[in-house]
Order: C-alpha cells, then structure tokens, then sequence
C-alpha cells in the first residue's frame, strides 16, 4: 500500500493558508484522499475516491460544506476522444438542484 502526506504553510496568502493532505492507493484500481485547508478563521475537509475500471474511471469526494461531486470518465476510440458526466450535489441547500452535465474531449493526444 502506498501513503503519501503533505502539508504547507503560507502566511502571505489571505485565503487558505494552511493545506494538509493524503493520499493512498489500497489496491491498483483504487485511491482514496483527504485534504484539510484553511485560514485561522475557517477551515474546509475534503475525502473522496477514484477507481479505475478497463472502460473507464470514477471519482467522487464530499466536502465539510456539504456539497458531493461525482464525474464518471470514459476513454473512446483508442484514447481520442473522453467524455466526462458530472454531477454535483449541495446537501445543506435543500432548494437548490442536482446539476449535471456532459463533457466531450476530441482529439486528445
């Protein structure tokens, strides 16, 4: 299993000063992650995952605020073209929607 940690300071930014992260990778397919950044005044925490499939990956994380990411990715045509479905949800603002979306890369290299 491999573990990676860091963590930085910067008091010459007004905005998230402070950042620590990990990363580990339990199996081949599988990676998991956790960040913690802030100021002295506010903080966010961040945890999520990737795994790899043959036909493609996916990769969500939910942060402190109570918003959770998803985007399944797909490679096609021997790796020329990607497509990407998102979708983002805010579990403290009950009235506002899931979005989704689409993106399509061609010609990728």
């Amino acid at each position: 299993m491999d573990h990676q940690f860091a963590v930085s300071y910067s008091p010459m930014q007004q905005k998230d000063n402070f950042n620590a992260s990990y990363i580990t990778k339990p199996s081949k397919r599988l990676q998991l992650f956790a960040e913690l950044k802030g100021n002295s005044s506010a903080s966010e925490f961040l945890a999520g995952f990737k795994i790899k499939f043959l036909e493609g990956a996916i990769t969500g994380y939910a942060t402190s605020s109570g918003k959770t990411f998803a985007t399944y990715s797909k490679n096609m045509q021997e790796n020329s073209m990607k497509v990407d479905f998102n979708t983002q949800m805010d579990f403290n603002n009950a009235r506002k929607p899931c979005v989704f979306g689409i993106n399509l890369n061609v010609g990728m290299m």
